[in-house]
């Protein structure tokens, strides 16, 4: 079977050359974004249709995949990772144009930056998973920075707490849904910390961890200026793709 489907492909060591091609071009295409903020504001429809066509064809990619490649695995194949439940709320947004929408998808995504930093059982860039993993990653981080930009979007803290919401409410599926299915939702299964460390202790560590980590992002987040443009304002409003409350 060609590599690029191969279901039995090799996961990629940690700073091997497959992860720092995804850091490398998650990292210059952030750079792109913020080198040439005017163009972004010029061209902003352009760019979310684009985000949105590109995440939507990772997600039937994705999906169909693992319909007829790999198998169906209900402890791995649902759409409740944590990458993949952040790339369906940023879809969202980008439908809606929903702020609302748009704050959720930027605190759960801020595991995409520590996921990009430590991945955990991804394959290679050359493989389709891999694909995935970096158009996934891609557009969750790159989505919230393509806001500020436009639109002058800021996390907030009342955001952060009807995130962390609803994050709660997902750890509680998933706990459920690993125990029906023996599945590895959230990573719950195979730990990439902790691992001797007993269930209720590390489900416990697990969400103090996430409060901790969107606190951190909002704080990084507010910290940077933002500049918004009114000409991209103007083209974001006639795009039908305008952030709403």
């Amino acid at each position: 079977m060609n590599s690029f489907l191969d279901p039995r492909a090799p996961y990629i060591p940690l700073f091997g050359a497959d992860h720092l091609l995804a850091l490398g071009m998650v990292l210059a295409a952030l750079a792109l974004l913020l080198a040439f903020r005017r163009q972004v504001r010029d061209f902003a429809p352009v760019l979310r249709w684009g985000f949105l066509v590109l995440a939507l064809v990772q997600q039937v990619a994705l999906y169909s995949y693992q319909t007829f490649v790999a198998g169906w695995d209900w402890g791995d194949s649902l759409p409740l990772h944590i990458s993949r439940v952040t790339t369906l709320i940023l879809m969202a947004y980008l439908i809606t144009g929903r702020r609302t929408v748009l704050e959720v998808g930027f605190y759960f995504g801020l595991y995409a930056y520590a996921t990009f930093i430590y991945p955990q059982r991804i394959q290679p860039m050359d493989h389709l998973m891999g694909w995935s993993f970096l158009v996934s990653h891609a557009v969750t981080i790159l989505v919230p920075v393509l806001a500020g930009i436009v639109d002058g979007w800021r996390p907030t803290v009342r955001g952060l707490w009807r995130s962390y919401a609803w994050f709660l409410a997902y750890f509680g599926v998933v706990l459920g849904v690993n125990a029906l299915t023996d599945g590895n939702y959230f990573y719950l299964k195979f730990r990439p910390f902790l691992q001797t460390l007993p269930d209720p202790l590390y489900w416990l560590a697990a969400c103090a961890a996430t409060l901790a980590l969107m606190w951190i992002g909002y704080a990084v987040a507010r910290s940077i200026p933002v500049q918004r443009g009114v000409q991209g304002a103007e083209v974001i409003a006639r795009s039908g793709l305008s952030a709403r409350p």
